[in-house]
């Protein structure tokens, strides 16, 4: 894949932009936990402007891989063992993982509790970590499209059906035509304030389909504040456990 070396300002490190050129209108720049940087962009636009571009925009990705890299050691959790924590709705949550004869994973206060017996078996783990995290998100984001679906309800849109699942990019989509939404496996990180602007912007897809002045007005109507949300959950929420 093409790729554009820059410096980042502050620090003064050298790091490689990917460069992915395909069939769209407008540009798009995104960080990616994993400490890489892509810029999405239409096939015909000159590596000179892409270029330039990043440059202009070095300190932004600065800003963004040191927010990445400072919250690696609790948000991206690559072990499950006890001491280790992990966010659930903006609260470090801390594993304590004891071996038993029956598997069972269970919340008690901040303590995520994972009895196993193969305690030192990471796959096992994380397999039944992950069954529970998915309950608990499932359970948690039906709850807040409850809350919100009375919004569109009224316009004589029927409750869509709910999905989860991991997702690199995004924290939600909609599928209109199917009349389904999809929400990304690791929103429950977030606080319940930042997961209520994913969902309400889901929901107000099935009035406006695209990310058109209306969509924004209506959203705004019920949500003022849906840009410093939006903000602080791009800041705050690392993908990945």
């Amino acid at each position: 894949m093409e790729s554009v070396s820059i410096k980042l300002p502050s620090s003064g490190r050298i790091i490689e932009v990917q460069l992915d050129r395909k069939k769209m209108k407008t540009c798009r720049l995104k960080v990616y936990p994993e400490q890489t940087v892509v810029l999405s962009l239409p096939i015909s636009v000159p590596y000179e402007w892409a270029e330039s571009f990043l440059v202009e925009k070095s300190a932004w990705i600065e800003t963004k891989l040191d927010i990445f890299q400072k919250t690696s050691g609790y948000a991206a959790t690559t072990e499950i063992r006890s001491g280790y924590s992990v966010k659930l709705l903006g609260e470090d949550m801390v594993f304590s993982v004891s071996e038993c004869n029956f598997k069972q994973t269970q919340l008690e206060g901040k303590t995520i509790h994972l009895f196993t017996s193969s305690p030192s078996n990471q796959e096992q783990i994380r397999i039944q970590f992950e069954t529970w995290w998915r309950k608990q998100a499932e359970k948690i984001l039906n709850d807040r499209v409850d809350y919100w679906y009375p919004v569109i309800e009224k316009y004589g849109i029927d409750k869509p059906r709910i999905f989860i699942r991991k997702m690199r990019t995004l924290w939600g989509s909609c599928s209109v035509s199917r009349h389904i939404v999809t929400f990304n496996f690791y929103l429950i990180k977030a606080r319940m304030p930042y997961i209520d602007y994913v969902v309400l912007h889901e929901l107000v897809h099935f009035l406006y389909p695209n990310h058109s002045k209306q969509f924004y007005i209506f959203l705004s109507n019920y949500m003022p504040d849906w840009k410093e949300r939006k903000r602080i959950l791009n800041q705050e929420v690392v993908h990945g456990l």
